[in-house]
């Protein structure tokens, strides 16, 4: 296998420069920001919890950190991807997205709908056979995209169980959910549109994924401290 080897996936890559992909590299910019934002919600969440000097742990855990952490990778090694557009530099991009989906399903189990840590666990072996296995069901009209579909129906399953349990968290879940299909309806369009718009639109599902997550992060710091 050539890890080396040259991959064309996108709209405005036209060659094999590290450059090729100028909107679409720096638009990982992005997930940094949201990164730095995220952190900035988890250090408030911390000392406004610390100043009512709450029992509470919910704002101040490690795990919060950990998603903060991955949003952060996904920058990079969408960067990576979107300038070295190798085989490396693709496992670099899909590697932290898929683990930052676990990670916040399982997460999300546990903290919003109460679960243990069995059901918690065999409910993300089930969602990570849905994202193995269910994209294939709408490859046909969603093409790459599909793979994440599962995710979309994993945030809005969640809006909906929250709702009667904490309708904040659950109108912030449920605006995820649609900024995330917008950024999907991007990610397909790119190649379609490419005749019209050379650059492609890809780099717009960067930004909107960005906002997806922090949306993602910012509701599970803050559910129970409304």
């Amino acid at each position: 296998m050539d890890w080396n080897q040259h991959l064309n996936q996108y709209c405005e890559r036209t060659s094999a420069a590290f450059w090729s992909e100028p909107l679409n590299a720096v638009s990982n910019a992005a997930f940094i920001i949201a990164a730095l934002i995220a952190l900035q919600f988890w250090l408030n969440a911390r000392s406004n919890a610390k100043k009512a000097h709450s029992t509470q742990t919910n704002a101040q855990d490690n795990a919060a950190l950990v998603l903060i952490a991955l949003l952060a990778t996904i920058g990079i090694g969408s960067f990576l991807f979107h300038t070295f557009a190798t085989l490396w530099s693709m496992l670099a991009d899909v590697i932290p997205i898929a683990i930052f989906m676990l990670v916040y399903f399982y997460l999300a189990t546990r903290r919003y709908m109460g679960a243990n840590l069995l059901i918690s666990l065999g409910a993300t072996l089930l969602f990570f056979g849905a994202m193995a296995f269910g994209p294939r069901l709408f490859e046909g009209i969603l093409g790459s995209t599909a793979g994440y579909f599962p995710a979309l129906l994993a945030i809005l399953l969640f809006a909906g169980l929250t709702r009667s349990k904490n309708r904040q968290t659950s109108n912030a879940l449920l605006a995820a959910g649609v900024v995330f299909a917008l950024s999907m309806s991007f990610r397909i369009l790119d190649e379609p549109i490419c005749s019209i718009l050379p650059v492609g639109t890809h780099s717009l599902w960067h930004i909107l994924n960005a906002i997806v997550l922090l949306i993602l992060i910012r509701a599970f710091i803050r559910f129970k401290t409304y």
